[in-house]
């Protein structure tokens, strides 16, 4: 009967419309547009709200619809899939959405003090809360909604100064200046004539702002990359990415010699065409191929490395060992061959030819409960039953955001996968020094779902914000090589194949605005927002008295 009564609620009607434009204006679809009237309707809906429990209803279901069009793939919905992904990934489906009420609902604590302004203070609150979401160890900010704007290079060129959250910004600007113009011109007046004629040049002003923003970012973008075409980079590095399509859920479990032949067998065929610097993807060595017990397989890797004469960076687990004083965390492993307790690391490492210098960098950003329970060493309890059975699970946090140098001098760093789509944690590595990036992923768990097309084409957001080369080598696809504007330099992989992927990136040691000083669009917000929630509650308590 309520699930009969939900279907047939006329009440939802506009929040779904909103759930559907914004889930369509996200990756794979080239319609990022729709977001730009895409809180429209949910606005209208929740102006109609009478109390706090209609906002959270109305803004869940329109947020469902959006979490459903964007991340239903969250869950790897192949015939492979493991039961405890399939079921995490329903409930982040079904439960994430909750976090998106939350500024639905302090946009409406605050209409009922502000009416008349409240509209315009909407985008502060709502990108408030999109960066608090990206900050603590439960942060999910994949549906941030500067992202839908991931196709269009023109737009996304002032990301160079502002980041994604300006995006964002831009964004929830134009809804709100869409949303007051249709408002004023559907309002009922019965008031006198020269009413009528403010009311048309609000709405002349609002539709003429709304067009200012949007066509002067796309004007800045086009005289940007025209441009930037006739930049000379002195410097430029020949990149060979190897993606082998090798089975994630067998890998683990696999013949480890043969994998490893898969991947020599691919960097040979670049014999012909030789590169400065290979790169395998994310967990490319599922074995901890650096401590001293597994040296063999070491030593053989060494052995081509030094024969084919190549720089490799590879995604492998990475392990610390305590020893007997040290103090151990609450979710550390303990090896029962060797009595001692030791950390696991997502890791990278790069391996240069006739050396034994490694260059090491284990992941610090990891996907809440996939790789890691949130806040694990205060709830150690929950850390044995939760704990994914495919191998990746309960990864300890890495210590430092490693820059790489090659033998040339030219230093990079690499992300591993979710933690490309966190841009203040991505510039951290320009900031220290990095001059081309690179991301390694594993994206084969989601099949040829949204997932991979979406991960992919967030990345471009991370070169031109930093202005900086980005090197993408994917397990299963999409690998790709982007300029520090956004543009792919040669071809993309397609999903399931294996190839190889070469291309002489350029060379960037510019800083952006972005760069040094990060999310300060976000932070200005914040205190927009703070100072706004004090004086609606410093009105409500004047109202009591």
């Amino acid at each position: 009967m309520k699930i009969n009564r939900i279907i047939f609620d006329k009440s939802l009607v506009l929040p779904i419309f909103s759930g559907l434009l914004l889930g369509f204006s996200f990756p794979p679809f080239h319609f990022g547009w729709l977001a730009f009237v895409g809180f429209v309707p949910l606005i209208f809906a929740t102006d109609k709200a009478e109390n706090y429990r209609q906002v959270l209803k109305l803004s869940y279901f329109a947020f469902l619809v959006f979490n459903m069009i964007v991340i239903y793939w969250i869950g790897g919905w192949t015939k492979e899939s493991d039961p405890f992904l399939m079921i995490g990934g329903a409930a982040l489906v079904l439960c994430h959405p909750l976090f998106f009420t939350i500024p639905m609902l302090v946009y409406h604590f605050v209409r009922k003090r502000l009416a008349k302004i409240s509209i315009f203070l909407f985008p502060f609150l709502y990108l408030s809360f999109e960066h608090l979401h990206s900050t603590t160890e439960v942060a999910f900010p994949w549906l941030t909604i500067g992202y839908s704007q991931s196709y269009n290079l023109a737009d996304i060129q002032f990301a160079s100064f502002t980041g994604l959250f300006g995006l964002s910004f831009q964004i929830l600007l134009v809804n709100c200046f869409v949303y007051f113009a249709l408002a004023t011109w559907l309002s009922e007046s019965v008031t006198p004539v020269d009413y009528h004629k403010r009311d048309r040049i609000r709405i002349a002003a609002s539709l003429l702002v709304v067009i200012a923003l949007i066509i002067a970012p796309e004007i800045y973008g086009d005289v940007t990359l025209n441009s930037s075409r006739k930049t000379e980079y002195p410097d430029k590095l020949k990149v060979a990415i190897i993606q082998p399509n090798i089975d994630p859920y067998a890998k683990w479990n696999g013949d480890i010699d043969q994998i490893m032949q898969i991947y020599e067998k691919e960097t040979y065929k670049l014999e012909s065409d030789k590169a400065d610097l290979v790169v395998w993807p994310e967990t490319a060595i599922p074995i901890y191929i650096l401590l001293p017990q597994l040296s063999y397989y070491r030593n053989s890797l060494q052995t081509f490395l030094d024969t084919t004469n190549t720089s490799l960076l590879s995604g492998l687990p990475l392990a610390h060992y305590y020893s007997d004083n040290d103090s151990v965390e609450p979710s550390s492993h303990y090896d029962e061959f060797v009595h001692k307790y030791y950390d696991a690391y997502n890791g990278a490492a790069l391996f240069e030819p006739h050396s034994d210098v490694r260059q090491t960098y284990g992941k610090i950003i990891l996907v809440p409960f996939g790789e890691r329970i949130p806040y694990a060493d205060a709830v150690p309890f929950l850390i044995k039953p939760l704990s994914w059975g495919v191998g990746i699970s309960n990864w300890a946090r890495g210590k430092d955001t490693t820059v790489f140098k090659l033998r040339n001098g030219i230093t990079f760093s690499t992300v591993i996968c979710y933690e490309s789509v966190f841009p203040n944690y991505v510039r951290q590595f320009v900031k220290k020094g990095a001059d081309f990036l690179v991301i390694i992923t594993n994206d084969g768990w989601y099949g040829k779902s949204s997932g991979p097309y979406q991960h992919a084409a967030y990345a471009v957001l991370r070169a031109v914000e930093n202005r900086r080369a980005i090197v993408r080598a994917a397990n299963t696809g999409i690998s790709e090589f982007i300029d520090p504007y956004g543009r792919f330099i040669g071809n993309q992989t397609k999903l399931d194949e294996r190839t190889v992927l070469t291309a002489s990136i350029p060379i960037s040691h510019q800083m952006t605005f972005y760069s040094e000083h990060g999310d300060w669009i976000a932070h200005v917000a914040e205190v927009v927002s703070f100072g706004v929630i004090l004086f609606g509650l410093f009105l409500k308590f004047k109202e009591k008295t």
